[in-house]
């Protein structure tokens, strides 16, 4: 069993290697069946020697794939009604098939020495079908000139004997061939209407075929010159292949108002992701176009239904996936990318938008910030003052006192910072660390008997960055009684196991919205009619970055609003 898949490969080498003499083979073998009797068994041999050695050599599949069942019931029955009746016009229209067939491989060979072999094999075929096939097998002429038998029996057969000769590199020439299916009706059409013409011609040329036949030739010559002027003329208009062109492209004009729309959009919608959506919703309405998905750094999303048909493009870390009705032709597939690159030329330039208004308001905050700087060096020289003459001993409680020397001097350290970094807002400055179960006993006296309920489960020794925790716990209360909760419980849970320390902040309020949840902690929120742009929680995911810690919205449910700040 295994014998087949190699005897399968190495004849398909082998055919692969032989390829210029398979195409000499066939066109000897269509020629001796020509030239001998119309209708006579010679004929239906060397028909059938032609057939055989065409599937050889056909450019449309690989030489070893196996035909099916109904493919050769097919094959053998289309061949066998050919060489049982012979009919001259069938014979005349299979010449003039693999004429296009040729044609459709010489005006897209990327290699000119091969172009140039089957370019002599279709001058072949031309000839033999406008001096022999027509007049002798169409029109049932035996009165054939001397001078046209001549042509044919003599000087045409070393049309065959120069492509023995001629360059022809095997492995540009292999089994899955690129064949151009415009080019090959063209030319087939070009050669129908060439031989049909020179026979409608015959009537003005007292039935002399070869007459007509020339004229008609000069004819078509000089219209396909005219048409090539006119097509790329050298100065002047850009030629009918521009506005062939317009025409190709325009694919009935759902493109271009799909382009319209989408720079009216690009005009009034400033957010990046929401533009993307909005943009390939109105792909969807595209004849061709059923669904698809998109996928970027920030998200991802799905519009319209799935297909079988897909193709995929990606522009600037945009990913796109459109789902089609139909297989792209090469028109729809170029226009299909041109959309792919319009919407992430649009989306890129959104992106870049945002990091500048970002950019923008980081600048004012900073500008602003560094006004106050003299009003908190101030405040830090007050501080410092009072931390000097807090009592030590007296009348005092102790454990204020305590409190006070603890807290006042960390109170200090992070004003120090806040000002350091208003000075140099891009130099990071880290935090002096602290013992987790000084810290959270601290926050314990803060908050004792107030809204705020503490949890806790320390398992070994850990430290934090004493600042970054304050700032997150702080933030996140304050937040929280701005909202007007209504006394709604908050919770505060920290949890310290093998190293690794996670603080949760849990408010039983009203959930954040979902368009500011995407923003949150990752750029300041501007949303209309509402009071505070998240700054604080903003600074501190900063800052805990700079700590090697991540501030997120963990959890978004009414009654369930869970903040967390974990390690990376």
């Amino acid at each position: 069993m295994s014998a087949t898949p190699l005897s399968s490969t190495r004849l398909g080498g082998f055919l692969l290697r032989s390829r210029r003499w398979v195409v000499l083979a066939m066109l000897l073998a269509l020629h001796e069946s020509l030239v001998t009797d119309p209708g006579g068994n010679f004929q239906r041999i060397w028909l059938l020697v032609h057939f055989g050695l065409f599937l050889m050599w056909q450019p449309f599949f690989e030489t070893d794939q196996e035909l099916g069942r109904l493919a050769v019931a097919l094959l053998i029955a289309i061949t066998g009604a050919i060489l049982y009746f012979l009919p001259g016009w069938l014979i005349a229209a299979w010449m003039c098939v693999l004429m296009g067939i040729l044609g459709g491989k010489v005006f897209t060979a990327s290699a000119t020495q091969r172009g140039r072999f089957y370019l002599v094999a279709f001058f072949y075929l031309a000839a033999m079908v406008l001096l022999w096939a027509v007049p002798r097998l169409v029109l049932r002429d035996a009165s054939t000139p001397d001078v046209v038998t001549a042509i044919v029996n003599a000087a045409l057969p070393l049309a065959l004997v120069a492509l023995a000769f001629l360059p022809f590199d095997p492995a540009e020439d292999d089994t899955r061939q690129v064949f151009d299916f415009f080019y090959a009706v063209l030319v087939f059409q070009l050669v129908v209407v060439l031989a049909l013409g020179s026979i409608a011609l015959m009537r003005y040329t007292d039935g002399g075929y070869y007459r007509a036949a020339g004229l008609t030739v000069i004819g078509f010559a000089g219209t396909l010159f005219v048409l090539a002027v006119f097509w790329g003329p050298r100065e002047g208009f850009g030629g009918l292949r521009t506005y062939l062109s317009r025409y190709l492209l325009s694919v009935g004009m759902p493109f271009e108002v799909w382009v319209r729309r989408v720079a009216e959009l690009a005009e009034r919608e400033p957010d990046p992701e929401r533009f993307l959506g909005e943009a390939l919703a109105l792909a969807s309405n595209l004849p061709w176009v059923r669904g698809g998905a998109w996928r970027t750094a920030d998200g991802h999303g799905e519009f319209g239904r799935k297909s079988e048909e897909v193709v995929q493009f990606s522009f600037h870390g945009l990913e796109l996936t459109f789902h089609t009705g139909i297989a792209l032709s090469p028109a729809l597939f170029l226009h299909m990318r041109l959309l792919a690159q319009v919407v992430g030329e649009f989306h890129e330039s959104k992106r870049r938008e945002s990091v500048i208004r970002r950019n923008a308001y980081l600048q004012a905050v900073h500008e602003t910030g560094a006004r106050l700087t003299h009003d908190v060096k101030n405040l830090l020289q007050s501080l410092f003052a009072l931390t000097s003459a807090a009592p030590r001993e007296g009348a005092m409680d102790a454990a204020y006192a305590n409190l006070l020397q603890r807290q006042l001097p960390q109170l200090t350290r992070r004003l120090q910072s806040t000002l350091d970094q208003l000075r140099s807002p891009q130099v990071e400055v880290r935090d002096a660390l602290r013992p987790i179960r000084a810290w959270w006993a601290d926050v314990e006296r803060r908050f004792a008997g107030g809204e705020l309920g503490l949890e806790a489960c320390i398992e070994g020794e850990a430290v934090l960055p004493a600042s970054v925790f304050d700032a997150f716990l702080e933030n996140c209360v304050g937040n929280a009684r701005g909202k007007g909760a209504g006394g709604a419980p908050m919770k505060a849970r920290l949890t310290a196991c093998e190293g690794h320390v996670v603080l949760e902040f849990e408010n039983a309020g009203e959930p954040v919205p979902a368009g500011i949840a995407r923003s949150l902690f990752r750029e300041p929120i501007a949303e209309p009619g509402r009071e505070g742009l998240g700054i604080g929680l903003y600074q501190v995911a900063r800052l805990a970055a700079q700590s090697g810690y991540v501030a997120e919205l963990a959890r978004n449910e009414p009654g369930h609003v869970v903040f967390r700040l974990r390690p990376y």
